[in-house]
């Protein structure tokens, strides 16, 4: 199920996605999220930011939402302070 917060006047929309491969002692996740502006649709092209990490492992559901709100506010934090949604190409 699809969770939100907000930060920085946008919208972290993140979901949790139950990892696939060999059997775990505990269920392993992965996520993928968006971030757009309040009350934009982001199903339109342009409206929203897309990001997913599948190459790491998180240890349960909570871990893979933290892990997913970490990385979305440090990309709008980047975005208001170059401008930009892309990353740095130092």
């Amino acid at each position: 199920m699809w969770d939100h917060t907000e930060h920085e006047g946008f919208e972290i929309w993140v979901l949790a996605i139950p990892a696939f491969g060999p059997r775990s002692p505990e269920p392993l996740f992965h996520y993928s999220g968006y971030i757009c502006r309040h009350a934009a649709d982001a199903h339109l092209e342009g409206k929203s930011v897309r990001f997913h990490d599948l190459m790491r492992n998180y240890p349960g559901e909570g871990a893979a939402l933290d892990a997913a709100y970490a990385d979305a506010r440090k990309r709008i934090d980047r975005f208001n302070a170059t401008g930009s949604w892309a990353e740095s190409q130092l």
